[in-house]
């Protein structure tokens, strides 16, 4: 409660919670980094290869654990990215997924990569690649492999574009562009926070990494035009969704 004298009257003010208009929210740097984090520890806990060949049931493991551990962190933390960004979405996030699809699947089958390092005399062995799991060879008695597939779109589509921007739009673009990050609006992200989203998408897609700038800096050119954290999301899924659709269409596994 808190007593304002107004001319020559006292007014009570209660106020419930903190005041909206001064306080400060409750960012946190583990909420935003943990399921992301999560992603890449789970891999190196669990192998799902030996001797070269991919053990079938390893491989389910270590999806099924992805995503039971990411959606666990999400759900510890929802309440400090629902006050962060509150889940507002519109039809921009819809055509910049369905866009941004069409430009990934597209840039990646003309193989610039692998051109720009020959070009450059170097071995292309340094682009690495994706696991590119084969389902049909990886389960070919169980029929067509829906449990494998059922898990590893949940994950594209799911888990991996909700920890990837909370990761990439809550923290680091943010964090690299100000000290106070915390009270920084997705508008306001300037030219060092938009580079360090790109290089951060190219750097985890180096085989893709033309498709993966492009398509970065789409994203974040939605995020200053909308503001909106969750349709940075909801594209991201979208575009997730179209090429994983692709990819069973026409078994491009190397794009898994």
């Amino acid at each position: 409660a808190e007593l304002r004298r107004v001319d020559s009257r006292v007014q009570l003010t209660l106020t419930v919670g903190s005041d909206a208009t001064t306080a400060k929210p409750a960012y946190s740097a583990t909420a935003f980094i943990a399921p992301l984090a999560i992603f890449f520890i789970v891999a190196e806990l669990i192998s799902y290869e030996a001797d070269g060949e991919i053990l079938p049931g390893r491989l389910i493991a270590l999806i099924s654990v992805r995503i039971a551990a990411m959606f666990a962190a999400v759900a510890v933390f929802w309440k400090t990215y629902v006050k962060s960004f509150p889940v507002r979405v519109d039809g921009w996030a819809i055509l910049v997924g369905l866009v941004g699809g069409a430009i990934w699947i597209g840039l990646c089958s003309l193989n610039l990569e692998t051109r720009f390092l020959e070009l450059l005399g170097l071995p292309v062995e340094l682009l690495g690649s994706r696991d590119g799991v084969n389902p049909y060879e990886v389960y070919p008695d169980e029929g067509p492999p829906w449990l494998y597939v059922i898990l590893r779109f949940t994950l594209l589509v799911l888990a991996v574009p909700v920890a990837e921007e909370l990761f990439l739009r809550g923290f680091l673009m943010r964090f690299v562009d100000a000290t106070d990050w915390t009270q920084l609006p997705l508008t306001e992200i300037t030219t060092s926070g938009i580079v360090a989203g790109t290089i951060y998408g190219t750097v985890t897609h180096p085989s893709e990494f033309v498709a993966a700038a492009v398509w970065f800096s789409l994203v974040s050119l939605l995020m200053l035009k909308t503001g909106k954290f969750w349709n940075c999301v909801l594209a991201h899924a979208i575009t997730n969704g179209v090429l994983g659709v692709y990819i069973m269409a026409t078994e491009t596994w190397r794009l898994w």
